[in-house]
């Protein structure tokens, strides 16, 4: 499956855990900063700026058997990981 619009975060973590980021860790794109900081209604830190973990993230999920598509992000499962890519609507 290929990722029709932007992906603007992603998120790696533990499965059956809380997607806060306790149990993971949330990475942002840098073309989507600006965005993301309004979105959230908070700074996006330098620290959380990963490409290259978007990049890869979107790989695992494009490659992956089962896919859960929410709409406004899609999943998957690998083992006990779970990964999680937020898409950006092309209006927003």
């Amino acid at each position: 499956m290929k990722l029709n619009n932007p992906v603007s975060s992603v998120y790696s973590g533990i499965d059956g855990k809380c997607c806060c980021g306790c149990s993971g860790k949330h990475y942002y794109a840098s073309t989507h900063r600006e965005w993301a900081q309004k979105k959230r209604g908070y700074a996006v830190k330098d620290e959380d700026i990963n490409d290259r973990m978007i990049e890869k993230v979107i790989k695992i999920i494009e490659n992956a058997e089962k896919i859960e598509d929410l709409g406004s992000c899609i999943s998957t499962t690998v083992g006990k990981r779970l990964y999680i890519a937020y898409l950006r609507e092309q209006d927003d």
